[in-house]
């Protein structure tokens, strides 16, 4: 199950915490946006501010309608995920409007009055459901347990709709969550309460059902993998980054990791060696010294030293004695 982590749980400070947030390993940043009242002095174009150095982010927009420019300034930016408040909507016809015109996942936001029904003549436009467990944007709201069956009445009709839960989510209620099948869950207060420890918190949502997950039980295998040498062309390896879409290839030298390349290694390749980076071949631009996990270490172990080294780093190679097993996705479900 993935977690999003919502900015506004804190009172300022939203782009340190952003960060605290990413190094905890959560998966998105939800951010409540609302258009009848500046929120936390936010406004839609603030979100172009989280960048790709920055959690993709999951937006729920409080609006009542919903203008072309608003979906342009929501394509510019890093969203992944936008659910619209069904209730605070005045013109539902903008429902058809914005799942045709955004380019990322769209849904439809609902509290616990809202009548199911609605989603019956919206299903066609819809990819997710966020189910408003308490008042929408209200930080610390305490969870409605009516909402267990009706996410359970939704799941059963359509079994394919992707769900998402936001409101007084904490570890216990996470897992009853994670037990629906809910494939996403968004917590504010409860990972706020202790920014030191967070990522503590972030793995007791995300693995509430388990508690020691070996890396190796989900691990990608080598076959999955992006796998180089290190006379690899510099054309055929962002090829390659294309083809995969980790943001990362793997130099090896039969079993053995010479290093990686990732999104961030381009990048200081061509400041590095500017036009010349066309004629330069992986063993010049690779990091030698990459982070990775033991394979006999655990996904708490692996989440701790991330948030300790402050790395938000997505895929992680697996070594046993030196050996390339594969590499654990940090935000893929488990």
């Amino acid at each position: 199950m993935k977690i999003s982590g919502s900015i506004f749980a804190v009172k300022d400070n939203y782009f340190t915490y952003a960060k605290n947030l990413q190094y905890s390993n959560v998966d998105f940043l939800h951010i409540d946006l609302f258009q009848d009242r500046e929120e936390n002095n936010f406004t839609l174009k603030d979100i172009l501010k989280f960048d790709e150095g920055y959690l993709p982010l999951d937006v729920h927009l409080i609006y009542h309608c919903i203008l072309d420019e608003d979906i342009e300034i929501l394509n510019v930016a890093n969203v992944r995920y936008l659910n619209v408040q069904y209730e605070s909507l005045k013109n539902k016809e903008d429902i058809e409007k914005v799942s045709r015109k955004f380019a990322g996942s769209f849904g439809l936001a609902i509290t616990e009055k809202t009548d199911l029904s609605v989603l019956d003549t919206y299903i066609d436009s819809l990819s997710q459901i966020l189910f408003m467990c308490s008042e929408p944007g209200v930080t610390g709201a305490k969870f409605s347990e009516k909402n267990y069956e009706r996410i359970k009445s939704v799941k059963k009709k359509y079994p394919n709709l992707q769900l998402f839960a936001d409101g007084g989510i904490n570890d216990e209620i996470s897992k009853k969550m994670n037990n629906l099948g809910i494939q996403m869950v968004v917590s504010g207060s409860f990972l706020a309460k202790d920014i030191g420890n967070m990522e503590q918190r972030v793995y007791s949502l995300k693995y509430s059902s388990e508690k020691k997950i070996k890396v190796t039980r989900n691990m990608l295998p080598l076959m999955r993998l992006p796998l180089i040498d290190r006379e690899t062309p510099f054309m055929e390896i962002v090829d390659i980054m294309n083809k995969y879409r980790m943001g990362i290839v793997f130099v090896m030298e039969g079993e053995r990791l010479l290093g990686i390349i990732a999104d961030g290694d381009i990048r200081r390749g061509f400041l590095k060696y500017q036009k010349d980076i066309f004629d330069k071949k992986a063993g010049a631009i690779m990091n030698e010294k990459p982070f990775w996990i033991d394979s006999h270490k655990n996904m708490y172990q692996l989440f701790s030293c991330l948030a300790k080294k402050h790395k938000g780093i997505d895929i992680i190679p697996v070594m046993e004695q030196g050996v390339l097993l594969g590499a654990v996705d940090i935000h893929l479900g488990y």
